[in-house]
């Protein structure tokens, strides 16, 4: 009664509380919180802060030696790869890190041991501390650290790419009990991809962002609705149209990390769900689109607000049932160079805002031929004032109008009345191999490449078609004389 009247609450409580704690040490052990690497299914988020705040703490023990554990030698390693800004200092194992937090002492270690029969090094924090702080230490003192981690990495807003490592390929079963930097390997992405800057239709680029955003808002909507937060983009076209220059503008406008998975790695669906349980939220998935079964009914197994973006130049050679949506919601086709494409590019490589002279002939012929926004951007890198590079630009594209003129002149050609017709692809092979007997036919080494036609101005197009044919013929000619031989009977017995 006494003291409850002459001694304040705060004093009071601040005496027994001191008074507990002299006791404990007397009286009971240190409690110790082990903090693996990963939880049962996906990384432990705890681990990743501390690891983080340790970082920071380690950082500025350099100049408080208070930090560090007088009784254990001072070490840490340190790191910097090519493109990081700053080296990293982190803790290494067999050395303690002392904290302090609400007069708490805290002593924090990093602890390795590799396992039997796979070899897999298993890592993890180890927290040590006086018995009877369990509520201080896991209630206030952990949340600080993942609650300022979350807050450091929103505010760094730096998107990474991510590629699986091929050392670990084919063990994708083991994926989930693998150090994270061994599973994947990450840079920072440092492409300048943006919105603005993509050469495509300016409608379909606005309807692309306006989808990304109705995604962003859309978490309770797929809640209420029962699906997963997720959404999936088919971009096609050609090679040279802009499909990776996208997925690194939908990165950059969203501030989401990019996985690159390689699914011709992937032996099982047991495979492909380690590897999805291993990226993080806030993502963009981005593979190749030969393989699109296998994601179908792995959705639900890799977090929310994901989304899956496949590539292919050939949409039509896909099966039809893969791109229902719930797979594909959104197909986004890449066109080849459009005047307002041309007008954008010219923009950013030539700082040109206004019309030019040159604009009304660069339209009409990029109306008659096809070429790729990565073709116009090669040309526009040419050194030379504007007029010149624009003249350039010209030249180039009369040059893809007349081979498009000799190659429709080609096909025209290899249409025959005389029972010898043939395909592109068999001519182009007869002139790899005449090139080998003539050099003349070294002219014909661009006449063809394999998904377009093209054909050099001063070839002799209809000279080379007609050879090829003769050689049909006495081809023909000959496997029938063999024929003949073989089955012992003149010409024209029954």
């Amino acid at each position: 009664p006494f003291a409850k009247e002459r001694i304040p609450v705060e004093v009071s409580n601040y005496l027994v509380s001191t008074f507990k704690k002299w006791l404990a040490r007397f009286s009971t052990p240190e409690v110790t919180v082990v903090i693996e690497e990963r939880g049962d299914l996906t990384s432990n988020q705890i681990y990743k802060a501390a690891r983080a705040y340790l970082r920071t703490l380690i950082h500025d023990s350099t100049k408080l030696t208070l930090v560090w554990d007088s009784t254990k030698p001072r070490r840490f390693k340190v790191s910097k790869e090519d493109r990081q800004k700053e080296s990293i200092i982190d803790v290494v194992k067999d050395v303690h890190v002392i904290d302090n937090f609400r007069e708490i002492t805290l002593k924090w270690g990093l602890r390795t041991e590799r396992e039997e029969g796979s070899g897999i090094i298993k890592k993890c924090f180890e927290l040590s501390f006086d018995k009877g702080y369990e509520t201080d230490v896991l209630e206030s003192y952990l949340a600080d650290i993942v609650d300022r981690y979350e807050r450091i990495q929103k505010a760094e807003n730096v998107v990474k790419i991510y590629t699986c490592n091929e050392k670990v390929r084919g063990s994708a079963s083991r994926y989930l009990d693998r150090d994270r930097h061994e599973l994947w390997r990450s840079v920072s992405l440092e492409h300048p991809a943006t919105f603005e800057k993509l050469a495509m239709n300016p409608e379909q680029k606005q309807m692309l962002k306006d989808d990304l955003d109705r995604f962003l808002a859309g978490k309770d909507l797929y809640e209420k609705v029962g699906k997963t937060w997720k959404r999936g983009y088919l971009l096609y076209g050609p090679p040279g149209t802009g499909k990776t220059s996208l997925i690194a503008a939908m990165a950059n406008y969203l501030k989401f990390n990019i996985y690159d998975l390689n699914l011709s790695s992937m032996f099982s669906n047991e495979d492909l769900r380690n590897i999805l349980l291993s990226t993080t939220n806030r993502s963009i998935l981005f593979t190749l689109s030969g393989l699109l079964n296998m994601i179908d009914g792995l959705w639900s197994s890799c977090g929310d607000e994901r989304i899956i973006v496949f590539t292919t130049n050939h949409k039509d050679r896909l099966d039809p049932a893969l791109l229902r949506p719930g797979r594909m919601d959104l197909h986004v086709h890449m066109s080849y160079c459009t005047m307002d494409g041309f007008k954008l590019l010219a923009s950013n490589y030539l700082n040109i805002e206004a019309d030019h002279q040159l604009y009304r002939q660069i339209e009409g012929l990029l109306e008659n031929v096809e070429v790729t926004p990565a073709e116009i951007a090669e040309e526009l890198l040419k050194s030379g004032g504007t007029d010149v590079v624009l003249g350039g630009l010209v030249k180039f594209l009369e040059q893809k109008t007349l081979q498009k003129a000799k190659a429709a002149e080609l096909k025209e050609l290899l249409k025959s009345d005389d029972n010898t017709d043939v395909d592109v692809k068999e001519f182009a092979k007869f002139l790899k191999q005449e090139k080998l007997k003539n050099a003349k036919a070294a002219e014909a080494e661009q006449l063809l490449k394999i998904d377009h036609t093209y054909v050099d101005v001063d070839d002799d197009v209809e000279g080379l078609v007609k050879l090829f044919k003769q050689k049909k013929i006495e081809d023909a000619k000959a496997a029938e004389a063999v024929h003949v031989v073989g089955s012992g009977k003149p010409k024209g017995a029954s």
